[in-house]
């Protein structure tokens, strides 16, 4: 049934009121429903925000009428956002990000700035070279570089606070197809241990014979975990325990390095210690899986020219590597 003029009106009025509350909002009404996801209390969050109780209270009813809809969910134990305070929080974490990155814009307009998100084997080598070469042709931005997990990583871009990631997938992470990627190189795992390591040499060797020392490994729920598990598991044998557990393999190489014990590392890394003298890489009848490492950025900040500008000097990197390895 078509709306009358009256219904049109009253309609119209209405997203006009909305627009206006909309307009009153603050960062700080923002940042608010960050810290009480934080914090489970509306006071925790005050405390945070150098307000009142009553102020954030205020805070709060502004922002839920301006969205219309609840936003908290008060219990005997403090608050908790509701399903669509997550929803909010989700969007506005982007804002956020957004609105951080460009603090300082004055600046920015003559020193370009990429937040970028890696793990930690793309700061061995990879990083390095290429952060060289732009800033050799005097194009290189002011970096902001925070180095995390797969899942840290992801979670970085999503809430806003990088532009780009140089790192790994999970399995379906793309399923909302806002994501642009860049498949790079295929990075394998190495095991490397002293150089003066009995099994340092020129021979292969089985796992059966790897099962049997001990080894230096990452945290259980780790991909590099994860991958050597795999590797035993597929021929028939148990994973070895880890005798040291690391999250670093800087530390990991390190350690293998300076007494008798093995250690799981990317390939990129176990090469630059080896490079240096530290470790030696065992030479492996069956290899370690290996996986892709990819550029990753949202596609509304995939034409920033900083984020190409990166995306081209990696693929162009990694090509260069490729035709001459």
């Amino acid at each position: 049934m078509a709306k009358s003029e009256s219904d049109v009106g009253l309609l119209a009025r209405a997203e006009q009121r909305r627009a206006r509350r909309m307009d009153r909002l603050r960062v700080r009404h923002l940042r608010l429903l960050h810290w009480v996801a934080e914090t489970g209390s509306l006071s925790a969050a005050a405390e945070r925000l150098q307000v009142s109780q009553p102020g954030a209270t205020k805070m709060l009813q502004e922002i839920e009428a301006a969205l219309g809809v609840g936003l908290i969910e008060r219990s005997a134990r403090g608050a908790r956002l509701s399903p669509a305070g997550r929803v909010a929080l989700d969007r506005l974490r982007v804002a956020l990000g957004a609105l951080d990155a460009a603090a300082g814009a004055d600046a920015a307009l003559a020193m370009p700035v990429l937040r970028m998100g890696i793990l930690p084997l793309v700061a061995v080598a990879v990083l390095p070279a290429i952060t060289a070469a732009i800033d050799a042709a005097g194009q290189l931005p002011r970096l902001v570089l925070r180095e995390a997990n797969v899942d840290q990583l992801m979670r970085l871009l999503r809430d806003g606070e990088v532009d780009c990631v140089i790192g790994r997938l999970e399995a379906g992470e793309d399923a909302t197809g806002d994501l642009q990627i860049e498949r790079l190189w295929e990075e394998r795992m190495a095991v490397a241990a002293a150089p003066g390591h009995p099994l340092v040499g020129r021979r292969r060797h089985t796992l059966a014979t790897l099962q049997a020392e001990r080894w230096i490994l990452p945290p259980p729920a780790t991909n590099t975990r994860r991958n050597v598990e795999r590797w035993f598991l597929e021929s028939g044998l148990q994973p070895p325990a880890a005798a040291v557990e690391s999250t670093s393999f800087h530390t990991s190489l390190a350690l293998a390095g300076a007494g008798r014990l093995l250690a799981a590392a990317p390939q990129t890394a176990v090469e630059h210690y080896q490079a240096r003298g530290v470790v030696k890489a065992l030479l492996l009848q069956r290899p370690l899986p290996s996986g892709p490492m990819f550029f990753i950025t949202r596609a509304e900040l995939a034409s920033l020219p900083q984020v190409v500008q990166w995306r081209a000097a990696l693929v162009g990197h990694v090509r260069q590597a490729a035709a001459g390895a």
